[in-house]
């Protein structure tokens, strides 16, 4: 019986097959093994600027075992940097230096966790290091997109407190010294907008950072004018003088002047505490009002009506009424007439 045999070009043809599907097969393998081992650019915080250059981006890495963790971790280092950045700038250019030579620090921790998601934070593909078992995020924030955020934000307020700023420098005495301290208190967010704006592009933040040094040279002003302001303080239905000297107290302590002559603010003040008797019980429904002018007009007013008091005698129900008015006038006076 003859064996029949396979054309040796046959042959050949199937073993050049084989070849080249070893090959091709190796070559696979050899190209996705290179693919999956590379690592990025942006994963290497020496080459991260070539991906993402920081003249248009804020960019952090974060480093987990998970996607999910690695994506936190990343987005907490940038709200982490940006904070203490802020905080930096906020400390360098908050401080003040007043008249009588003492240093008044206007400085605060800004926390921008809470802000950051204005800029819309964006990542890259979570990388999977294999040589540190970790995945590898970038977090990156475009300047111009957080520019094009912050900046209608800022105009909004900045027209607003110039508005406000022009109104106060045209006023004097304990009424502008009122409105310049409603004014700082009411720019805080403007504060930390602009510190943010000056993080991300210093250059294009000239008009708000004139804006801030006009806040800071009011500050100064009104510690200027507190010195100014001889507060003459008329007092009825205090006859022991108890109220008088309480107030007294509180308006030295706040840096003004309290005078007899050559005032030029009033205080009117009027306490209540006239007694009602029934039966052997005295009771009180202590009272005070203050208002404060400066020759032409109201600055400020506090007025308030305290719960009734009861005692046996004349000298105890009086005592308790005072003593009511005076913790009152520690807790709401200074705040309500004089900031």
């Amino acid at each position: 019986m003859v064996a029949l045999q396979m054309p040796i070009h046959t042959k050949t043809k199937k073993t050049a097959q084989l070849l080249f599907c070893f090959f091709v097969a190796i070559f696979c393998i050899s190209c996705a093994s290179t693919a999956r081992h590379e690592k990025p650019l942006w994963a290497d915080s020496f080459t991260i600027s070539q991906v993402f250059p920081s003249e248009r981006y804020i960019v952090s890495l974060g480093y987990a075992a998970t996607k999910e963790m690695a994506v936190s971790a990343s987005d907490g280092n940038l709200a982490s940097y940006f904070s203490r950045e802020i905080s930096s700038f906020t400390r360098a250019t908050q401080n003040l230096s007043n008249t009588d030579e003492t240093k008044e620090s206007l400085s605060r921790e800004i926390i921008i966790k809470s802000h950051i998601e204005l800029f819309g934070i964006n990542h890259t593909e979570p990388y999977f290091d294999s040589d540190n078992k970790s995945y590898i995020v970038c977090s990156y924030i475009s300047r111009e997109e957080a520019w094009s955020i912050l900046e209608p934000k800022l105009n909004i307020q900045f027209f607003s407190i110039s508005k406000s700023i022009n109104q106060v420098r045209n006023q004097n005495g304990l009424k502008a010294i009122i409105n310049i301290n409603k004014l700082m208190s009411a720019v805080s967010n403007f504060e930390e907008l602009y510190y943010m704006a000056l993080f991300i592009f210093p250059n294009r933040c000239e008009k708000y950072t004139n804006m801030m040094e006009e806040l800071y040279e009011l500050k100064q002003m009104s510690q200027i004018l507190k010195h100014e302001v001889r507060i003459k303080i008329n007092i009825k239905g205090d006859s022991d003088e108890r109220i008088y000297a309480k107030i007294s107290s509180l308006v030295s302590d706040s840096d003004f002047s309290v005078c007899k002559t050559n005032e030029n603010h009033i205080m009117s003040v009027d306490v209540d505490i006239a007694e009602q008797i029934i039966g052997n019980i005295h009771s009180i429904y202590p009272q005070i009002s203050v208002v404060i002018s400066n020759g032409k007009e109201v600055v400020s007013s506090f007025s308030k009506s305290l719960e009734k008091v009861s005692a046996f005698n004349s000298a105890t129900v009086r005592k308790m009424a005072l003593s009511r008015i005076k913790n009152v006038l520690d807790e709401e006076f200074v705040e309500a007439c004089l900031k």
